[in-house]
């Protein structure tokens, strides 16, 4: 059960970082998009200052800026309200930017046909792609790429000063292969990075595991001493807050004459407990039987009605599993005043057990 938890949390980690990724991917497709029209319109400024435009202007802003752009910003929009609205899995999401991006490349390569090595564009897609570590991504996206490639190459036209020559056709088959060396050496790359994740997972789960043991108690699942220790720093800035110490009535005498796994047993049932209500507390051990309740903006009474009914839930489930052996529990309380450090609570509170000690069993004392 803990290597799943553990596991698990890697893999929100890991998520977080692809839709991370996702979102700037979406943004290379954004800034591929306004750059390409504005490289189109910069040019148009050169072309026409050197008389090169080989139709008339309203053609040209036509087919070249308003055409592609509209087209672009469509695919760019189009792919933002996809993965922002549809409720999809985070894998068609991923495939959704990939796609636009290998789109945005095949209508560049269609307006701008006359240069061959737009074609070059295809490789980018299926570049990015490596970053989410998935192998059938990557090589949908590139053969996508390679498809799309050669169909703009041989469809008709859409510029009218592409000539298509012998030279040009093998300029297609270098993109083609360039293409291809791209998808082997992304694979190798992916195979690498997987078997890096890999190790990087046993280290980030050996690395949480310690950390969990580091700040919960073993025997009970409860906070540690350490995590207490930290707790009493995250207070010193904290108002309006209750601390609470309990303590198994004569839990020597349950050791000495249940035997100390019938105590550790006890215990685990007072560490169920705790956890029960983990909205409303934050439960520590910090002793052999002594355990300390956090209780953050606890209304009025609010203290001491939770853990009289603590006491209550305590006795009645000792009662069905030792019928024969009653057992309690005691506690102090302590309201934390204007100007009070955690470390004062803290020994208020055990002034309070004390005297709730002092009472008898299965009482509770407030300081």
């Amino acid at each position: 059960m803990e290597e799943k938890q553990v596991l698990a949390e890697i893999q929100k980690q890991e998520r977080q970082l692809s839709t991370y990724w996702r979102s700037l991917h979406w943004h290379v497709c954004a800034v591929l998009a306004a750059g390409t029209a504005a490289a189109e319109i910069l040019l148009f400024f050169v072309l026409d200052a050197a008389s090169l435009i080989s139709c008339s202007v309203p053609v040209y802003l036509i087919r070249y800026i308003a055409v592609p752009s509209l087209i672009n910003g469509a695919l760019v929009w189009g792919c933002r309200w996809l993965i922002r609205t549809r409720d999809w899995e985070e894998t068609k999401k991923d495939g959704i930017v990939s796609l636009t991006m290998t789109l945005l490349c095949f209508v560049i390569t269609i307006i701008h046909g006359a240069f061959s090595s737009v074609y070059m564009m295809f490789v980018l897609p299926t570049l990015l792609t490596t970053v989410y570590e998935r192998k059938q991504l990557t090589v949908v996206t590139a053969l996508t790429g390679m498809v799309l490639c050669g169909l703009s190459a041989f469809m008709p036209s859409w510029d009218p000063d592409k000539i298509v020559t012998a030279y040009y056709f093998s300029d297609i088959l270098i993109c083609l292969m360039v293409q291809a060396g791209t998808l082997a050496a992304c694979w190798e790359l992916l195979e690498f990075q997987d078997r890096r994740r890999q190790i990087s997972r046993r280290r980030d789960a050996e690395r949480i595991s310690l950390q969990r043991e580091v700040s919960y108690d073993a025997l009970t699942g409860v906070g540690s001493r350490m995590a207490l220790n930290r707790c009493f720093e995250e207070l010193e800035t904290a108002q309006d807050y209750a601390l609470v110490l309990l303590d198994l009535d004569d839990f020597k005498q349950i050791n000495d004459q249940l035997g100390h796994l019938i105590g550790d047993e006890v215990l685990r049932q007072v560490g169920q407990l705790l956890n029960n209500d983990s909205e409303r507390m934050r439960a520590y051990r910090f002793g052999g039987d002594e355990f300390c309740v956090v209780l953050k903006q606890p209304q009025s009474d609010e203290a001491e009605r939770c853990m009289r009914q603590l006491q209550e839930q305590f006795s009645q489930r000792m009662r069905e599993l030792f019928p024969k052996f009653p057992m309690t529990i005691s506690l102090g309380i302590h309201h934390q005043q204007g100007g009070e450090s955690a470390l004062q609570c803290f020994r208020h509170a055990d002034e309070a057990l004390y005297k709730a000690k002092k009472q008898g069993k299965n009482q509770l004392a407030s300081n």
